[in-house]
């Protein structure tokens, strides 16, 4: 047992995390400066 494996796993869970955060925050923060040049 080592813990190789493990590791792979945790990269890869990390990686997906960043592939569905990043665009929701691109997203979030353009939708809220639309909103505020909307605002003003």
């Amino acid at each position: 047992m080592d813990g190789g494996g493990l590791q792979k796993k945790t990269v890869t869970s990390i990686l997906m995390a960043w592939v569905l955060t990043l665009p929701a925050a691109i997203i979030l923060s353009g939708v809220l400066y639309w909103l505020s040049l909307k605002l003003i």
